[in-house]
């Protein structure tokens, strides 16, 4: 099989000989998964349902993909050796942007993983590898209604002074995101960065001007959208400034 690049990649350090045979040994229809279009366990490939929503699959041979971003991964990914590779399913390929369809993803991605012994998961949009155990914690979270785990499928860039700019976000609503704040320190403005990607993640891109209550009463962050551009800027005020933005 050629090697190729998936949305998801659930990495394990066992061989795609072993993969496969603890793949065929896993009680799919105990996790809510069917199979679809004559696939089957035995098939290295295939699609399959999940939480009424197509995904394929592809069991592969295959070192652990170069990762801009590393969370709370413990694997030493030199040991990685396969994959099974997640792609939303064809009729579905547009759901990217559906709230609904990237958790059920995410959800896919750990019920598999608990039952293969993956190690790390690969987000290839951010180019993100996180530790299989904090994965699974960040998608039990946010299937019990706790923020978008942004850390999981979103780069963060800090690289410019006073400026945090996303990776991989628009691949979920269309639009990167770069927050401006020259008055916070990185770990303050990261608060406002994740409640941002929550929103964008959660609910699309912003189609207009907007300016959003700060964390405190005289904290505001004035959005400004450039569609053409598929990105949107964001910036912190405060003080004098928030309140003139205000009125």
């Amino acid at each position: 099989m050629e090697d190729r690049m998936s949305v998801m990649a659930l990495l394990s350090a066992d061989s795609c000989a072993d993969l496969r045979e603890m793949w065929q040994s896993v009680d799919f229809d105990r996790l809510g998964i069917t199979f679809d279009d004559g696939s089957n366990p035995m098939s290295l490939s295939g699609s399959l349902l999940f939480s009424g929503v197509s995904f394929t699959y592809a069991l592969q041979s295959c070192p652990a993909p170069a990762a801009t971003h590393h969370i709370f991964c413990n694997a030493d990914l030199s040991d990685i050796q396969s994959a099974v590779h997640i792609d939303l399913g064809p009729a579905v390929a547009s759901g990217r942007i559906i709230p609904a369809i990237v958790q059920a993803m995410l959800e896919l991605g750990d019920v598999l993983g608990c039952n293969l012994g993956i190690k790390a998961v690969f987000w290839s949009p951010a180019a993100v590898v996180s530790g299989y155990d904090y994965y699974a914690e960040a998608v039990a979270q946010y299937t019990k209604g706790a923020a978008f785990p942004a850390l999981l499928c979103v780069g963060f860039d800090m690289s410019t002074v006073d400026i945090v700019q996303t990776t991989g976000l628009a691949w979920l609503c269309d639009q990167e995101l770069s927050f401006a704040h020259p008055q916070l320190p990185v770990h303050e403005a990261m608060r406002y960065v994740v409640r941002l990607v929550h929103d964008l993640a959660t609910q699309g891109a912003y189609d207009r001007a907007l300016e959003l209550p700060g964390l405190h009463a005289d904290e505001v962050v004035v959005v400004t959208p450039i569609p053409e551009e598929g990105k949107v800027n964001a910036r912190f005020v405060t003080g004098k400034e928030a309140i003139n933005s205000a009125q």
